[in-house]
């Protein structure tokens, strides 16, 4: 189906399988859909329509009632709009690199790669076309069984590495506002919270890191102890959400006890899960001016 293809309503039907009576019911009850009409009065729907009626049927073959399911379909469509908006840079002939080199384990010269390609852009512009696009095409490798668990495990490894000695040789002042990062329980993904720490330290504030997977005992004490002025809650996956269901409530409750400190959340998961359920206490940030 071409992208801008335009198709009557008999032709929707055949391709999602749904009867032509729910379409109409599904376009005027919810308006979610809002087909083109024709001069001769006929309505025609757009590929994207298309898929939306496709998203709609899947959710609600999973039980969820078609109210949730336009609902959880816009919230996503938003989410997609906000993602579209953040500042888009073009990826760093280096990731290519970095992925041959990785593919055959060749740590030194993994290393050898990200520091030229550190000294060339400098370390605002190598964290955005290089590093960050390098984890993606990691994920996508390991997600379609192109790269083994171990060159996942090996390249991700390297980067962490690399991005924690930059941090300890960053020289801030000991006066500087403070902002503690946590990636949340159950979450193992931390080179996404040491990217975002790195560019708040740019900013001149000083940062702390807390590791992977903390437990949710040592959040709030490590809050009340360290007093900073923000906290960066990160989650890359849906899977911390998966593991606690009442996550998001207790962290914000925690956030309640500290009205004196901004708390934010992000990472692509935070995104997802806080679609359909909203803190009061936390914002959502999508980009490092959010938090700063």
């Amino acid at each position: 189906m071409e992208k801008d293809s335009k198709l009557y309503i008999k032709d929707v039907a055949k391709i999602t399988g749904l009867s032509e009576q729910l379409i109409r019911k599904w376009e005027n009850r919810y308006h979610i859909i809002k087909p083109e009409r024709l001069a001769n009065g006929y309505r025609v729907y757009s590929s994207d329509d298309v898929t939306t009626f496709m998203e709609l049927k899947k959710l609600r073959d999973q039980n969820v009632s078609i109210k949730n399911a336009v609902q959880i379909i816009l919230e996503n469509k938003k989410l997609e709009s906000i993602m579209e908006r953040l500042p888009q840079v073009e990826q760093s002939p280096y990731v290519e690199q970095l992925i041959d080199r990785g593919m055959v384990y060749d740590e030194e010269g993994m290393m050898h790669i990200l520091q030229k390609a550190h000294h060339q852009y400098g370390l605002a512009l190598f964290l955005q076309n290089t590093v960050q696009p390098f984890l993606e095409k990691i994920g996508v490798l390991w997600e379609t069984k192109e790269w083994d668990e171990s060159q996942e495990s090996v390249s991700s490894l390297l980067v962490k590495d690399y991005l924690a000695e930059i941090d300890r040789h960053f020289q801030i002042i000991d006066d500087a506002p403070h902002v503690l990062g946590f990636c949340l329980p159950g979450e193992l993904h931390e080179i996404p919270l040491q990217i975002i720490l790195l560019q708040i330290k740019m900013k001149g504030w000083r940062t702390t890191r807390i590791s992977a997977s903390p437990k949710f005992t040592a959040i709030e004490r490590l809050i009340n102890h360290l007093q900073p002025e923000k906290v960066l809650f990160s989650a890359s996956t849906l899977i911390p959400f998966q593991e606690t269901e009442d996550l998001l409530q207790d962290l914000d409750l925690v956030a309640k006890k500290f009205p004196e400190i901004d708390f934010y959340i992000g990472g692509r998961g935070a995104w997802e899960y806080t679609n359909l359920i909203k803190p009061s206490h936390i914002q959502v940030g999508f980009h490092v001016n959010d938090v700063i």
